[in-house]
């Protein structure tokens, strides 16, 4: 199929829905809260999808824009993109080392890891991990989005890898 066709919606989804939900995990960390926003990112997508024009961007970047608004909307109503930090459980009442929901939720060693160290994170460092991780997008390609330069971006990730190795080690991570 060519690239500028535009395939059946299910295709899209069946693609896209794990790349959207990571994306979205990353700067909420609330497996609820991600998948209500990601399945509302899907249904915006489906009732739109007949004005969605191939030859103007790629379904890839057209899907990312409404989950980026969504999850937008997303802080809007709750009045706050920092949903999880360890701020935010501190002041919540939750002391270091008490049973955390989400972190029960994950089986997973590198999930479980990647959550721990994530939750220390502010919203724009966590942002640039989506953007990497999530989006799977190249610095120069981050750079566009953050109106920034590619050497910039560069640094900025190398600084926030450096914060991530000690985050690790700092809480006993195994990385």
């Amino acid at each position: 199929m060519d690239k500028r066709e535009k395939r059946p919606f299910e295709e899209v989804y069946d693609e896209y829905y794990d790349k959207v939900y990571r994306t979205v995990y990353m700067r909420i960390l609330c497996r609820a809260n991600t998948e209500d926003i990601v399945q509302d990112t899907f249904v915006k997508a489906m009732s739109a999808y007949d004005r969605f024009d191939p030859a103007i961007s790629s379904v890839y970047t057209w899907i990312s824009t409404i989950a980026t608004n969504t999850l937008y909307d997303y802080f809007r109503k709750t009045g706050s993109d920092k949903v999880i930090s360890l701020e935010g459980y501190l002041e919540a009442g939750y002391e270091p080392g008490d049973a955390d929901p989400e972190l029960e939720k994950l089986t997973d060693g590198y999930a479980r890891s990647a959550y721990l160290i994530l939750r220390h994170l502010n919203a724009k460092e966590r942002e640039l991990l989506s953007m990497r991780f999530g989006r799977e997008m190249s610095y120069k390609e981050m750079a566009d989005c953050l109106s920034s330069n590619e050497k910039a971006v560069g640094m900025k990730m190398t600084r926030l890898f450096e914060k991530c190795r000690r985050i690790a080690k700092e809480e006993k991570i195994k990385l």
